[in-house]
This record gives structure tokens, C-alpha cells and sequence, in this order.
């Protein structure tokens, strides 16, 4: 359950950010740059807590 909260909450976070930043800079590629770099962080995260299956 914590590595699907990971792959969650990574995407959802970042995109969040993302989006807030679009919507003050005017601009449209902070909210798919915020969830790529969130699914990237959460799969990290997930491979750094638990490990790689052998």
C-alpha cells in the first residue's frame, strides 16, 4: 500500500505545483513537466525504500 501511495501522491504533488505554477507564469508546460518529474521521483523513491526484486 505505501509503494501505491508513492505512485500517487509522487504525480498528483508535483502536478499540483505544476499547476499552480502554470496558472501564476502564464505558461502550459509546468503542469505535464510537474507530473512526469512526480512519477520519476515516486519510482525512485519506491526503488531507494524497498529495493530492487531479485
Amino acid at each position: 500500500m505505501r509503494a501505491l501511495s508513492y505512485v500517487i501522491a509522487g504525480p498528483v504533488v508535483y502536478g499540483g505545483l505544476g499547476w499552480v505554477g502554470d496558472h501564476f507564469l502564464g505558461t502550459q508546460s509546468l503542469l505535464p513537466l510537474g507530473a512526469v518529474l512526480g512519477i520519476a521521483l515516486s519510482v525512485y523513491m519506491i526503488v531507494k525504500r524497498y529495493g530492487v526484486a531479485r
